[in-house]
């Protein structure tokens, strides 16, 4: 099942926000606050200190107030400081499409990570509250319906779930001057002709995770790849992957045999599992959602079926490979990879361990993939946001300029970069699945880029 009731949801999140409260102390202490003031007084003079200025010299519009955010929002404490002023947050998601199971995840880890920001000290003379979710349901319509009901009451979106959901409403962000942290790693994020320089990408992406998926399976495992199939979705996300790995078929003189392009929301798993039944192949490359996946691999194995499957991040769930699952024995077989653009919830990193910290002590034991991206995507926001309110200005026009050219960092969990230099980052990081490891997958290197990666002209614009 994809979706979870909203009631449920918001019982979820209520109890991680509370104990995440609990956990920290409930925030800093009189005499710490003082020290921190002091601190501030004596750094704010210097232009390239990260230090911010006062809320009251801050340019504001949209989503800003120097009123302090809501103790609570619905049913989510924003454990924000009652002396500071607010900046608020939306989010885009999906509970009840095809990509419903990450809903619930990459909500947890936002919220949580600001949370803990604001009991840490938030930014500045600002806390950051985010505002009750939008389920678009992954339909392209219904996100600019949503966006519109929250468009001039935010000044950014923490989420926007889904490469086509998130193009189609581009040219209303950018007559909103709207920042959005997306739920989506097409290779077009990195250049600003594309997104406006609006879009705050983090991770690797869909195409270098199939130019490295190909090469890591050629140069690691113990099967000799010849011939290949590509299973897509025919959008941004799949077509992405797609030009990744037949840019590295081309490189390593590997054939595509075939490849099954379909629309959103119209796979056909009869034509899936005809192709690999009827036209094998040494290994194939699917960018699906989960659901499909699963229904793919398992008509194909029922055949006697299981070619090397290198997926795409969206393809695969955790859930594949809990206890009790129909799948896990297939997926846990050896013949499943995932050419991933980021460490999943095990991934050996300061910003990973901080995370897993705090979510572990508010009792939080879902390990999804989405919770990471959730939590080290806001560290990105925050970056921007920082360098808007150190720039005095924190309107959206302001908060894009800051964007412009900030550099960004996650304690690990991604590759430092600098947002706007209109250069990608090839690295991807390869697991299998394993339900017995946080997120259900193993680790098999912490970042790869192969030979066909390395070699590519980054800089020339989007692969799809």
């Amino acid at each position: 099942m994809n979706s979870i009731s909203l009631r449920k949801r918001s019982l979820i999140i209520l109890s991680i926000l509370a104990l995440i409260m609990v956990m920290c102390g409930g925030g800093a202490t009189e005499e710490e606050a003082t020290e921190d003031v002091v601190e501030e007084e004596v750094v704010v003079e210097t232009l390239d200190s990260p230090a911010v200025t006062t809320a009251k010299s801050v340019n504001t519009d949209f989503g800003v107030t120097e009123e302090p955010c809501p103790e609570v929002i619905g049913e989510f404490p924003t454990n924000a400081d009652q002396a500071k002023g607010c900046i608020y947050l939306g989010i885009l998601s999906d509970y009840t499409g095809p990509y419903g199971a990450a809903g619930l995840p990459v909500e947890v880890g936002i919220r949580s990570y600001w949370a803990w920001k604001n009991l840490t000290g938030c930014l500045g003379d600002y806390c950051v509250a985010v505002r009750e979710a939008a389920d678009t349901g992954y339909n392209p319509q219904k996100h600019l319906e949503e966006y519109n009901a929250m468009r001039n009451d935010v000044a950014a979106l923490a989420l926007s779930l889904g490469t086509p959901l998130t193009l189609f409403i581009l040219d209303e962000l950018d007559k909103d001057n709207m920042l959005a942290a997306p739920l989506s790693w097409y290779s077009g994020w990195s250049f600003d002709s594309v997104d406006k320089g609006l879009i705050i990408e983090y991770g690797s992406t869909y195409c270098a995770d199939g130019m490295n998926g190909l090469d890591w399976s050629l140069d690691n495992l113990p099967v000799d790849i010849k011939t290949i199939g590509i299973v897509a979705q025919q959008d941004d996300y799949g077509l992405d992957y797609a030009a990744g790995v037949k840019t590295a078929a081309a490189a390593r003189g590997v054939e595509v045999a075939w490849e099954y392009l379909y629309a959103p929301g119209q796979f056909d798993v009869t034509q899936a599992v005809g192709l690999l039944v009827t036209k094998p192949v040494d290994a194939y490359f699917p960018a699906v959602d989960p659901g499909s996946m699963a229904q793919m691999a398992g008509g194909a194995a029922q055949n006697g079926v299981v070619p090397i499957t290198m997926m795409a991040t969206p393809s695969y769930s955790g859930q594949f490979v809990i206890e009790g699952s129909p799948v896990k024995g297939l997926f846990e077989s050896g013949a499943f990879y995932i050419s991933s653009v980021f460490a999943p919830y095990g991934g050996n990193t300061p910003g990973h361990e901080n995370m897993r910290n705090i979510l572990a002590g508010a009792g939080v034991e879902s390990t999804s993939v989405y919770i990471v991206a959730g939590w080290a995507s806001q560290q990105h926001i925050s970056s921007a946001l920082e360098a808007a309110i150190k720039g005095t200005d924190l309107t959206r026009a302001g908060i894009r300029r800051a964007a412009a050219n900030v550099p960004v960092s996650s304690d690990g969990m991604f590759p430092s970069k600098t947002l706007g230099a209109n250069v990608q980052t090839p690295v991807s990081v390869m697991t299998t699945p394993n339900g017995a490891l946080p997120g259900g997958t193993a680790i098999l290197d912490g970042g790869f880029t192969g030979p066909t990666g390395e070699g590519y002209d980054w800089s020339g614009g989007p692969c799809s």
